[in-house]
């Protein structure tokens, strides 16, 4: 009952600062929505060249400064000083020189990358998800001091013009028959990122101290953060995107397939990325202050009212996954209702795994997070190569929620014995 009356103390400052929260996130469910209707209207082909890029471009932008990202708004919520400004520039320098750098690997790199996925035509795409890499960097670095503040109305705003723009442009192709390849998808995304970075830094402009200048012991703190989130978050990839790269190589009919039930169950973790944008800063700033106690309390409370938001979608892929198959995709990809059902109830466990995650990098824990991804990928890469070639889509379904539960169950046992230290 506690974690009941803690979400009931603390109702208002969820209204006022969680609320925005999700509704920025919502839009990445709406976007959920809207990929569903550009998988009805892609050739398979052209969506399995999608979700390969989109891959690809996950793993451009963690190396483009989306490692450093979480060090940032870590360690520039600690307090109001100059060492948090410093602490800012830094980051945000060594952001933009690996988004850079990241960049010129993915164009350096596009004709190794074609040459690996021969099947499918893959031209064109390195240079496009350089441009994603790049504008997402710039886009994200204003909205992350906003985040420090936790000024998430902004954030909102912003968040909502992004998808606004990025909608209009894939709508306006929907509508017309004109969206027949993942190429025009991206462009779509570079234009959005664009408009969302001139509307993230109007809001945070005054959050910006180049006075503060950067400092090289500065710059040394946040890589130490940094270097383990990399880590984590490359561990991360592995065992989040292996599925679909697998896929894509040995059984690539299955990919779309795959993709489209990813699609449907991926529409909960607006939830948790709304949580995870207030809670960090938060347990970041009250460890700091000294005030541990409050923490537990407060990310268990967190859990819960994130499991009561996302039932109702695991009810309907538990027990209704091929209807809802059939009234989503017009049943196109039906007879993978067992995808979507393992794909549903894995949510009900993601919540634990990734709240804990985050307050182990908020109190200065991030190889907690580093460890646990680590056993994450190790029992997900393994049952891949073993389910994958003998099941398709469905072994690798079941591989990520043998990881997802393995990972989820230690980082909530090593973090919970640290806090009460």
């Amino acid at each position: 009952m506690s974690h009941f009356s803690n979400l009931y103390d603390l109702r208002h400052k969820i209204l006022k600062i969680g609320l925005p929260a999700l509704i920025s996130r919502g839009t990445l469910a709406i976007w959920g929505i809207i990929t569903i209707f550009i998988i009805r209207s892609l050739p398979p082909e052209a969506y399995a060249i999608y979700a390969v890029a989109k891959s690809l471009e996950m793993f451009g932008v963690l190396l483009g400064g989306g490692f450093i990202q979480q060090a940032i708004l870590k360690l520039a919520s600690e307090g109001e000083g100059l060492r948090e400004k410093q602490l800012a520039n830094s980051g945000i320098l060594m952001a933009v020189c690996f988004a850079l750098f990241s960049a010129i690997l993915l164009i350096a790199g596009g004709g190794i990358i074609g040459s690996f996925y021969e099947p499918l035509d893959l031209s064109g795409i390195p240079l496009l998800l350089a441009g994603v890499v790049i504008t997402g960097t710039l886009s994200g670095l204003p909205r992350l001091l906003l985040l420090t503040k936790h000024r998430t109305r902004d954030v909102m705003i912003s968040d909502i013009v992004q998808f606004i723009v990025k909608s209009v442009i894939i709508g306006v192709l929907l509508l017309t028959g004109a969206l027949r390849t993942a190429h025009q998808i991206f462009t779509a995304m570079i234009a959005a990122n664009i408009v969302a970075f001139f509307v993230n830094f109007l809001f945070a402009r005054r959050l910006f101290f180049p006075s503060a200048g950067v400092r090289i012991e500065r710059i040394r703190s946040v890589m130490r953060f940094a270097v383990i989130t990399l880590g984590a978050s490359m561990a991360n990839f592995i065992y989040t995107r292996t599925d679909i790269l697998m896929l894509g190589k040995i059984a690539p009919d299955d990919v779309a397939a795959y993709g489209a039930s990813r699609s449907l169950s991926g529409l909960t973790l607006m939830v948790i990325s709304a949580a995870n944008m207030v809670l960090l800063p938060y347990i970041s700033r009250i460890w700091k202050q000294g005030n541990k106690k409050e923490i537990q309390s407060r990310v268990w409370s967190t859990v819960l009212l994130a499991e009561i938001l996302i039932l109702p979608a695991v009810i309907l892929y538990v027990f209704f996954p091929q209807q809802v198959l059939d009234f989503v995709y017009s049943g196109k990809y039906s007879h993978n209702w067992n995808i979507l059902l393992i794909l549903g109830a894995l949510a009900i466990v993601r919540p634990l795994g990734s709240f804990f995650a985050t307050a182990a990098s908020a109190i200065g824990k991030p190889q907690y997070s580093l460890y646990s991804v680590i056993i994450s990928s190790v029992v997900n890469v393994s049952l891949n190569i073993y389910l994958i070639p003998r099941y398709g889509g469905f072994g690798a379904a079941i591989a990520t929620t043998a990881a997802v539960v393995f990972g989820a169950a230690w980082i909530v046992l090593v973090t919970t014995r640290y806090i009460r230290k």
